[in-house]
């Protein structure tokens, strides 16, 4: 099964886990009501599950991060958070039933709603908090907010929307008011507040007794360190190439951490994990600062990137990164040399690697015996060349591309492409394979930050799948009210 087909398959599982309280709410046999009032409701009770199940769509389940990839989830976690915005800012405002009078104190039902002055505080602090959560992920790049700062009142916002919104849903909600219905929300708030306590409680006690330890760190190139970790014996991670961890330093407390992609392959021989980190200040700038013998704590492995690498299905295989984004291709490549898959080692490799001067090159040379490669070619670009530069110049912008590709006879339309770097790179090189005619299928790529407002041809998708989603979600609440 391929990973497109396999992403389209989850989407039909996810809406129907979200759309869940929807079923349960059909088969409760109430008074009707106005097909209006009756919509709100199915509006509500999909915006606030969505809300529950954004708490294991964060990135820091293995499973779905492994099998769906990180792009997949987080991508999902972060568009359908808009869904359930809309859905919950627009059912308030839907209501044609008057609230109950204060002499008649009680749950909702045919004739009045069951709006109390809790309730509707509830209401509106849970909407406020996510309409404040959503816009600081909207607007992190663009502000001064440092990332653990962030990931800290992400936290505490998402907390808040649970908590507070369950307690509205409880008591202002007509159906909540049944056995199952309560007890499917009771249900997913626990799973919720679960996923929290696992990764800010119960995973770093784990992790303080699993320790591992520096035995390397040094410049790999100007910014850009290699660090190499000594796993505990008991607790060696196995890890697949192109996989990434969360790094903390010193202590296992919840934060600060940071994930950072693997530069080395698994060895049943060697407990030794390495990483590229590029010193961008804040945590990252402490990786700099480490010593031999010094304790640092890994969560992972997480994603899925770079598995296309490892199929016999495409002869070519296109390698594109920049900057520090050489960190997963160097492990796909070592992993390729251990195994020593007669199919991979013959197969045409192309490693374009770009930067904006060349003391960011890191000499990959050393960690990888690119001898071993039959048809392995790498090509250097940089943008800001020094007068002795013998390479490439340039951005890989689309003539570049273009031009490198068919120096070397790539076919565009079979090719398999793995591309890592800047998020401003990847939405370049996408729109330009785009245009060469590759197949979104056959262009693979992993970022933690998106901007939707790019139009390239896997935001188009991403946007396509998450707006139909959503009108099917739309088109099963509606079905409800008038049924």
């Amino acid at each position: 099964m391929t990973i497109n087909v396999l992403s389209y398959i989850s989407l039909l599982i996810y809406l129907s886990l979200v759309l869940l309280p929807l079923g349960i709410s059909m088969g409760i046999n109430l008074p009707n009501r106005p097909w209006l009032d009756e919509l709100s409701s199915s509006l509500a009770m999909i915006g606030f599950n969505i809300v529950l199940i954004e708490f294991w769509l964060s990135g820091r389940v293995k499973l779905l991060s492994k099998v769906l990839g990180i792009d997949w989830v987080l991508q999902v976690h972060q568009l359908f958070a808009r869904t359930a915005l809309v859905f919950l800012l627009v059912h308030p405002f839907i209501y044609t039933l008057p609230s109950q009078p204060v002499w008649m104190m009680g749950a909702s039902h045919q004739n009045f709603l069951g709006l109390t002055l809790t309730s509707g505080l509830t209401g509106m602090l849970s909407l406020f908090a996510l309409i404040f959560l959503i816009g600081l992920a909207l607007t992190r790049k663009s502000s001064e907010i440092s990332y653990e700062a962030w990931r800290l009142s992400h936290m505490f916002l998402a907390l808040i929307i649970a908590i507070v919104g369950f307690f509205h849903t409880i008591d202002a909600g007509r159906y909540a008011q049944e056995g199952w219905m309560r007890s499917y929300w009771m249900l997913m708030l626990g799973l919720a507040l679960l996923s929290l306590a696992w990764t800010y409680i119960i995973k770093p006690l784990i992790q303080n007794k699993n320790a591992c330890e520096v035995i390397s760190i040094k410049q790999a190139s100007m910014g850009i360190w290699e660090l190499v970790l000594k796993q505990p014996i008991a607790k060696n991670m196995g890890f697949l190439a192109g996989q990434f961890a969360w790094l903390k330093i010193g202590r296992s407390s919840p934060l600060p951490e940071n994930p950072f992609s693997i530069a080395s392959c698994s060895n049943k021989n060697s407990s030794d994990i390495s990483f590229l980190i590029k010193d961008v200040g804040d945590f990252t700038h402490q990786i700099s600062q480490l010593q031999v013998g010094q304790k640092v704590f890994i969560d992972g492995p997480y994603g899925n990137f770079g598995v296309e690498a490892f199929s016999a299905k495409n002869d070519q295989l296109i390698m594109i990164a920049g900057g520090v984004g050489i960190a997963p291709m160097i492990s796909i490549l070592s992993q390729m040399e251990r195994d020593q898959d007669a199919n991979l080692m013959n197969k045409k490799i192309l490693l374009i690697y770009g930067n904006r001067v060349a003391e960011q090159a890191v000499n990959f040379k050393d960690m990888v015996k690119l001898e071993s490669f039959k048809h392995l070619e790498v090509i250097q670009l940089v943008s800001e060349p020094t007068s002795d530069w013998q390479g490439l110049t340039g951005v890989l912008d689309t003539t570049i591309l273009e031009k490198i590709l068919r120096s070397h006879q790539i076919n565009v339309k079979t090719a398999q492409f793995l591309i890592c770097g800047p998020a401003e790179m990847i939405d370049s090189v996408e729109t330009s394979l785009d245009q060469f005619g590759a197949p979104l299928a056959n262009v693979a790529s992993e970022k933690f930050q998106y901007d939707f407002g790019k139009r390239n041809p896997k935001n188009k998708r991403s946007v396509i799948s998450a707006i139909l989603g959503s009108a099917t979600l739309l088109a099963a609440a509606i079905y409800a009210a008038l049924h």
